[in-house]
This record gives C-alpha cells, structure tokens and sequence, in this order.
C-alpha cells in the first residue's frame, strides 16, 4: 500500500513545467487537430470537376 501511494505522488511531481499531464495530453491532441486541419488544406483535389 505504501509503495502505491508513493507511486501516485511521483506521478502528480512529474508535470513539465509545472504543469500536469491531463494538461499535457490536451494540448497534445489540440495541436494534432490543429495540424491535421492546417495540412489538409496543402494536398488540394487536383480533379477539374465532377
């Protein structure tokens, strides 16, 4: 029991920056949406028209 309470305590000091890690992984998924939306745009349709 000791050992798990350690364990999360560790977890909660890891944040980067002061920061924590639920914070880190929402901006990691907003930034792969942001650039999935920003790159979409590069590779057009080349067709002329349907």
């Amino acid at each position: 029991m000791f050992l798990a309470e350690t364990a999360a305590k560790a977890a909660e000091h890891l944040g980067f920056l002061g920061m924590s890690n639920k914070f880190w992984i929402v901006m990691i998924v907003m930034v792969l949406f942001l650039t999935a939306i920003l790159t979409s745009s590069y590779n057009e349709d080349k067709t002329k028209g349907l």
